[in-house]
């Protein structure tokens, strides 16, 4: 697997998910991920990995993901921890600087409320790419596809507008937060309300439900028929394994030849 694992990538293992590092509206099933020499971005969508076809895209069906409402993560270390907690707020919409609403803790419990799912039908997914021929030659996917390079299709996605947090001391104990003074640091977008039997929950809710979390599918090239020919072998990725930053998709672009703008940038 060439994507970093850590701390950070893991905490939704739990949860049977991969992680989103910088949660963000715009994430959908059927997206490709790719990777190459440490660097990770979203280049495109299924359909773009086949030559054109009037083959129907799979169906993707959205719900409640009830088996991970309320659900916690793993207690990560309050620094990882933090950085994840402000990438979520200032995808929320609100303001950096919460390290300082936390200088007590040691670690940090994230739960997730008001989660959807969008899940794409993977039987569909294998018809689809079955009947196309798949793009081998591709200057861009042929990096993904062969040597050094993972090529992903995302095959769930996870979202949702609220993120509850628990803080413990160098004991294990809950500490109490200062809800006025979080407010303060991050804004009138996001609410901030405290939780629990105890008051020491800190729940943070945005506008708009955030992709935080996906299932993905491993595609790579190799004879799976063992009949000489190239085909698309399938590996389902195990939760915890993958992670998908797109805090800097300037960098990708230096990885190769031509204008990227297009394909790194595009909605997905």
């Amino acid at each position: 697997m060439g994507l970093c694992v850590d701390r950070s990538v893991n905490y939704l293992r739990n949860l049977g998910l991969n992680t989103i590092l910088q949660p963000r509206d715009g994430i959908a099933p059927l997206a490709l991920l790719g990777e190459a020499n440490g660097q990770r971005a979203l280049i495109g969508t299924l359909d773009q990995l086949i030559e054109p076809s009037s083959a129907p895209l799979p169906t993707v069906v959205s719900s409640v993901a009830a088996n991970i409402n309320g659900e916690r993560s793993s207690k990560l270390p309050v620094e990882i921890g933090l950085n994840i907690l402000g990438g979520i707020i200032s995808a929320m919409g609100g303001n950096l600087g919460i390290d300082a609403a936390y200088s007590q803790a040691k670690r940090l419990e994230f739960a997730f409320a008001d989660v959807t799912r969008d899940r794409a039908n993977v039987i569909q997914i294998g018809d689809f790419l079955s009947t196309g021929r798949v793009r081998w030659n591709h200057p861009i996917l042929s990096r993904y596809l062969f040597g050094d390079g993972n090529l992903y299709v995302l095959t769930e996605v996870v979202r949702s507008p609220q993120i509850s947090v628990t803080a413990f001391d160098e004991h294990k104990a809950s500490l109490g937060p200062d809800i006025p003074a979080i407010k303060g640091i991050v804004g009138g977008n996001v609410g901030v309300v405290a939780e629990g039997s105890s008051n020491t929950v800190v729940s943070y809710k945005g506008e708009t439900p955030l992709a935080f979390g996906f299932v993905a599918i491993e595609l790579s090239a190799g004879d799976s028929n063992h009949d000489g020919e190239l085909d698309l072998v399938f590996r389902p990725v195990k939760a915890g394994d993958v992670a998908l930053s797109l805090a800097s998709p300037a960098v990708e672009r230096k990885l190769f030849d031509g204008p990227l703008t297009e394909l790194v940038d595009a909605p997905v």
